[in-house]
């Protein structure tokens, strides 16, 4: 089965049960279809939910994924690249959706991405192997930006490296569109930096749950055209090629003053996700 197929029966089943399950309930006034406790299952590689009536915004993706990789929490930039961030910044400047804060910083030291790769480097079994984001302060706080998603651990079973994502809203159409992408990237780099430790390593499944699945009423008609379609747009992506690339995307924003820039210059055609992600321009943006 082609990728293509495969994003397009597991995106479109999403949008199916939404239309045949989905209740209507209106949370801050916004009437939506709403399924409790949902589940669904992404293959590798299966990312990009790119339906014509949803067209995916690829630029948007990279630069949301770069944002993440930055782990800055008071990195603002985002907003002007969507208008939606610009009502969750809090009073101090900050934005608790920033994921890449409690994945991948502090850049030097231990962080939660590094902890991952220790658990399951120490003990292929583990299940310990988690990233947490959603936090006590969030919730006791009266901040617009409580984030979305709780939690993300990973798994070797089988030798496959299987991730679940714990969520507890998400929206379907813009929501998932980015989410997905993000998630399967980070479940990519784990896997390609493992790899380098288990030969026989394979990428496994990205299991997803939320607690709130759902679609705005702004979006049903979307919805509809979606399922009148049959076919998904195929996202040529290419693939992580290397623990090198991974290290990488973790410090491509905090790189040392000591960067043998020489050194890139040589290997960078080799990290062709990295280029595709910074469209080409990773020295012209990074290196200054």
């Amino acid at each position: 089965m082609t990728l293509a197929k495969q994003s397009y029966d597991a995106f479109y089943q999403v949008f199916h049960d939404i239309k045949t399950k989905g209740k209507q309930y209106s949370p801050r006034g916004q009437k939506v279809l709403e399924i409790e406790n949902y589940n669904y299952v992404l293959p590798p590689y299966v990312r990009f939910a790119s339906f014509t009536p949803r067209k995916l915004k690829l630029d948007y993706i990279k630069t949301e994924f770069l944002w993440y990789l930055s782990g800055y929490r008071y990195d603002k930039s985002i907003a002007e690249q969507a208008s939606l961030w610009k009502t969750l910044i809090n009073e101090d400047g900050s934005i608790n959706s920033n994921y890449g804060q409690y994945m991948f910083f502090p850049h030097t030291g231990k962080n939660q991405f590094s902890s991952v790769i220790d658990q399951l480097t120490k003990d292929k079994d583990s299940r310990r192997a988690s990233m947490v984001i959603l936090n006590r302060d969030h919730v006791l706080s009266d901040t617009n930006d409580l984030p979305c998603t709780y939690a993300m651990n990973f798994r070797i079973r089988d030798n496959k490296l299987n991730m679940s994502v714990r969520m507890r809203s998400q929206d379907m159409v813009y929501g998932m569109g980015n989410d997905a992408p993000t998630f399967s990237f980070t479940h990519e780099m784990v896997y390609t930096y493992l790899s380098a430790h288990y030969d026989d390593l394979e990428l496994g499944e990205y299991y997803h749950s939320v607690d709130s699945a759902h679609v705005y009423e702004r979006h049903f008609d979307m919805m509809e055209q979606i399922l009148a379609e049959k076919t998904v747009e195929e996202v040529n992506c290419p693939r992580i090629s290397c623990a090198n690339e991974v290290i990488v995307l973790k410090w491509m924003h905090n790189f040392p003053s000591n960067f043998d820039w020489d050194a890139w210059e040589q290997t960078r055609k080799e990290f062709k996700f990295t280029e595709w992600l910074t469209n080409g321009q990773f020295e012209n943006v990074y290196k200054n």
